[in-house]
């Protein structure tokens, strides 16, 4: 075989592997950050009831998810879902959020054997229902909930309450839902409660939105890709 045959031959093999190596590059997610357990990482995700958040506080943070990081350093997202608490990727997770942004706190002071606890936490929260009308209780959860709930578990409180009248005036999506599963709720059923009377309970609720999280003092911005979060630099 001549040389300029062998040349033309190994510029292809060559050629070839750099193809694989950029397709592979770009259909990879290359994490913005070295993820532990633990890590807050919020979204704009704009269903009920978060679109009635994004309109009710103008913050781009409605949703939030727990990391949770394999011993393959593969990191996944525990998060109350649509329908229930699931463990995504966090591939999935940045794919749900609008314009695929993300924003990332860690908890100040946090030690890998605190953020073990936190993610042992969440796990114990996976399949249980979405809580979508904010009821007390655990039954059923909803993601700031979820968050103060695994964080409460090595005594760290994130976040503060808003109440849940504040968020659902002049909200028809809201009530529509209400109506749809006000005869669920154990607390009315329990208070032998009418429609009315139910509404008024609920909306007494008391709410962990996760923008209040995201302004904990005891959590510090390590990462974001949102334009209106981005002023505020990473610690």
């Amino acid at each position: 075989m001549r040389n300029q045959d062998v040349l033309m031959i190994g510029a292809g093999v060559a050629g070839f592997a750099l193809c694989v190596y950029i397709l592979t590059y770009m259909t990879t997610r290359h994490e913005p950050v070295e993820w532990q357990n633990g890590d807050l990482v919020f979204q704009t995700a704009t269903s009920l009831p978060n679109k009635m958040i994004l309109e009710a506080t103008a913050s781009p943070l409605t949703n939030v998810g727990i990391v949770a990081v394999s011993d393959g350093g593969a990191p996944t997202v525990i998060v109350a879902g649509a329908k229930q608490v699931d463990e995504i990727s966090m591939r999935e997770f940045v794919s749900q959020g609008h314009d695929e942004a993300i924003t990332a706190y860690r908890v100040r002071n946090m030690t890998p054997e605190l953020g073990a606890q936190v993610v042992a936490a969440a796990r114990k929260q996976l399949a249980k229902p979405y809580n979508t009308l904010f009821e007390k209780g655990t039954d059923k959860i909803y993601a700031g909930a979820l968050v103060q709930l695994a964080y409460g578990e090595i005594g760290v409180t994130l976040g503060t309450t808003t109440r849940l009248e504040k968020l659902a005036k002049g909200q028809p999506g809201f009530e529509a839902v209400y109506d749809q599963q006000w005869s669920n709720l154990a607390s009315c059923k329990s208070h032998n409660f009418d429609q009315q009377q139910c509404w008024a309970y609920v909306l007494k609720q008391q709410v962990v939105l996760p923008a209040s999280i995201a302004a904990d003092e005891h959590v510090a911005l390590i990462y974001s890709d949102m334009p209106s979060v981005q002023a505020l630099r990473p610690e």
